[in-house]
This record gives C-alpha cells, structure tokens and sequence, in this order.
C-alpha cells in the first residue's frame, strides 16, 4: 500500500507543452501541438457533418497519437489526459506519474461523481449532424491510480457526454467505465469488478511489460449511442482528476471510428453497446449468473450466497481506548458479491491523547464492490457478513491526511425481539473492524457487540 500524499515529491510541478513525446522507436508517440480542428477530423471515420470545435484544458494535455497498436491496441487517434498526455509513453517506471495543471474541474463530469469536485479538467467537444440513427466509437481508458487506488474515493473520472447524457458504458449495461467498475481488484486479484475489461500494468502486481507508463487500462471498449438522423447533436469527451490533482488518467479514442454506424468488433451479429461479451462471439448471449456478464467472457466465479439481500446498520460500540466510536453502513448483495459503504469514526477529537498514536484513525471508509466475503451463521441466530476490503483512513499525522489501508469487517444481526443492542439485551448486534495491512495496522474498534442502535438483514 502507497500513501497517495507521498507520491508529491514526483510531480512535474507546471504545464510543459511538448512538440512530440516518445518512449521509443516501437513505443507511443503523442503529438500535443495539434489543433482542436485537427483532432476531430482525425476521429470521424464517415461523411459527418460537424460544426462549433472546441477545446478546453492545456496544451500539453491532448493531443494526436501514433504507435499504439500493440499497446492499447489500435495503431493511432486522439488522447486526452487530466495531466499531460506525453506521459502516456513507456516504458513503466513509477507507480505515481502525474503533472499537476492547477486548471478547472468540470460541472458535468462532478455529477458522474456526487459529493466530489473535479480539477484539471480536459475537454474536446463539436457538433455534428448524422445520416443514420446512430453513432458508434472505440476507445480505451487508462490510469495511474490503478490498482492502489481501486474501490476507494480518488477515482479520476471521463465521459462522453451526448447531448449531455453520459455514454461511455460497460457494453451490455447502464454501468459507467471507472477505475472502481473496471480492474482486478484490491487487494489485486480481490474484489475486482469486470476484470474482463482490464489490463494490469502496475510494477508492483507483475505488470510493467506494456509499453506505456500507465499502471492499468482498460481493453478496447465501444461507445454506441441512438440518434436522430439529420439533425444537430453535441458530443463532449472530457476527463479529470477527481478528489485531487494528482495521478494522470487518460483517454484514448481510436481513429476514424467515429461513425454513424453499429459497431460489432467481435462480428456475432451482436452490436457492441448491446454486447455482455464483446470481444468474444456469443450470439446466444448466455449469462448463466445473471451478473451482466455473458457465460463466455466472464472471469468472476459466483460468490458465497448469503442470508440475506440488503444489510443495514449503525450505532455505537465500546472503543479500545475507553471512548465509544460510532459507525454506520449500508450492504447491497451484487451478482458478484456485495457492494458496501461503511463509515466508522473514533472519538480521538483531532488530537492525540493518552493511549491514542498519531497512526490511530479518527475516520475509516469503505466503498466498493467486495468479492473477498464469508457469510455469517452461527448457533444464536445470527445472520451476517465479514469482509477484507481496501480502507480509506484519516489519522492525526499531517494534518489529518487519508491514507490507504486494508481492513478486515465483521456485522451480525441477532434479530432477537426487544434487543439489538447490549442495553436492551443478549446477544446483541455485532459490529467490528480490524485494520490489516497498512500505516494503522492492528487498530480495531474495540468490543464487536454494539452499545447503542442495531443492526438489521432485509430480504428484499
């Protein structure tokens, strides 16, 4: 695990507007001279008819690119980057590569992603008139923030925005491409989401063979999208850094693929928006599990089934350190597993104290999609779940930054009449954390059964 903070000391501190960025003779090579004309002309790959180009973020952050065939996996087109877009060359050397551009975020990409604000946004947007009833592109995204930062709150974002709806989807489904919905998880190789879309280059999980010095990417993913013939649409592709300015993400957008066409890359008589395999033929579309993804191109087993459809819970347990904490949480069971949003927070007051070190949390988070689970059923009726999941923490070091652990969770609801908590009766509800691996590893919450509130399993 990385502290994200501590990845400052290798930024590239101002905007470098480069001419041509290359790795080597077989590696990327990006153009960020070009113009905001030229780059959509390079995109249009059939007779659209396009008007109001415009381009929104700094120089060095877009531009056109060339010898990306055998390392995105298609030869050439645009690229677009919350940083700069000449860092996308290889070979991989660092886990943390990322210019920091002190520009705007954007309103548009904020609402893919409430409650944080983007920065270092960058935008290519225009107009255009299609002859058909609909538009079809391939792209590919990818990031620094893979796979350290999966399934936590600092996820760059990008969208293709139609006419101001958000189009950049998993194929076959109303999930958006992110770095918490596409990777291999986190810990690697647990709690992943749609890992059949992802490509690992992180030196630190055996990546680091792909020419290109983003930690992880996404396969060749297509953009389809309903139109109406003849009249003017808009079309907005931007990106950012979402939560912070740090980290480079980018978008590349395959050349002269921008058509008004159904595109179907596998060629299964399937359209590639429509698609839950689509770069594996399967025309039956067979998706045994019901997790979206067809039976031919799915990499996730089926996860343990629990006692329960959605798990609910918040209240007080006993601290370790003679002073109660609260916690509150909300679990979904997936098709894949369970998607949680937990939130425990001490009571150390923003300061340390007898007992407290400046490692203890003051706040833990989790959000995410959690595969690495075991049900819980025991002899007093208990019905539960535990889990690992990757964990934000606030502590007191340096003013009170976040930092990224591992933790270990355990809740149990004893659905006893007239208890819940231990003042109404035995047994009452558990709730417990243990921080694993990280900067805090060994702090807990203290005494799993909880003092004040309760905890509840529905079924439906």
């Amino acid at each position: 695990m990385q502290y994200k903070l501590n990845k400052f000391s290798l930024f590239a501190m101002a905007p470098i507007a480069l001419a041509m960025s290359q790795a080597s003779a077989n590696g990327l090579i990006v153009d960020n001279q070009a113009s905001a004309q030229a780059m959509v002309q390079h995109l249009l790959g059939s007779k659209i008819a396009i008007s109001n180009i415009s381009y929104n973020g700094p120089l060095s952050s877009a531009g056109i690119f060339n010898g990306g065939e055998s390392i995105i996996g298609f030869d050439n087109g645009v690229v677009l980057s919350s940083g700069n877009a000449g860092f996308v060359t290889g070979p991989n050397i660092s886990d943390s590569k990322t210019q920091v551009n002190y520009s705007n975020g954007d309103l548009d990409l904020n609402s893919l992603i409430p409650g944080y604000s983007t920065h270092d946004s960058t935008i290519l947007e225009f107009d255009f008139v299609p002859n058909n009833n609909v538009i079809s592109f391939q792209y590919v995204f990818s990031s620094e923030e893979y796979n350290e930062w999966v399934n936590s709150s600092f996820n760059d974002v990008f969208g293709f925005f139609l006419d101001g709806v958000n189009i950049a989807k998993i194929p076959g489904s109303d999930v958006t491409v992110s770095i918490n919905n596409v990777n291999n998880g986190n810990p690697y190789g647990f709690n992943v989401s749609n890992p059949q879309y992802f490509v690992n280059n992180d030196l630190t999980d055996g990546g680091g063979n792909i020419m290109t010095e983003m930690d992880g990417m996404t396969v060749v993913l297509s953009v389809q999208a309903d139109v109406s013939p003849g009249v003017p649409h808009h079309i907005k592709m931007a990106i950012a850094d979402a939560g912070d300015y740090i980290l480079d993400s980018n978008v590349f957008i395959k050349a002269g693929s921008f058509i008004d066409a159904i595109a179907d890359t596998d060629g299964d008589g399937i359209a590639d928006g429509d698609d839950n395999c689509m770069h594996t033929a399967n025309a039956g579309q067979e998706d045994y599990d019901n997790d979206g993804v067809g039976y031919a191109c799915d990499l996730t087993p089926a996860p343990p089934q629990l006692d329960f459809v959605k798990m609910t819970g918040g209240g007080v347990v006993a601290g370790t350190t003679n002073a109660n904490s609260n916690f509150g949480f909300n679990i979904q069971s997936s098709p894949t597993g369970i998607v949680a949003h937990v939130q425990f927070n001490t009571k150390n007051k923003g300061k340390s104290s007898k007992g407290v070190s400046n490692n203890s949390p003051l706040q833990v988070k989790i959000n995410g999609n959690i595969d690495w689970l075991s049900p819980v059923s025991d002899s007093e009726g208990g019905v539960g779940v535990e889990f690992i999941a990757p964990c934000m923490v606030r502590t007191l070091l340096n003013g009170s930054d976040r930092h990224s652990n591992t933790c270990s969770v355990r809740m149990v609801d004893y659905s006893k009449s007239g208890t819940g908590n231990a003042k109404k009766g035995l047994p009452a509800d558990e709730f417990h954390l243990e921080i694993i691996d990280g900067p805090s590893t060994g702090f807990t919450s203290g005494n799993a059964a909880i003092v004040r509130g309760n905890i509840q399993a529905h079924n439906e």
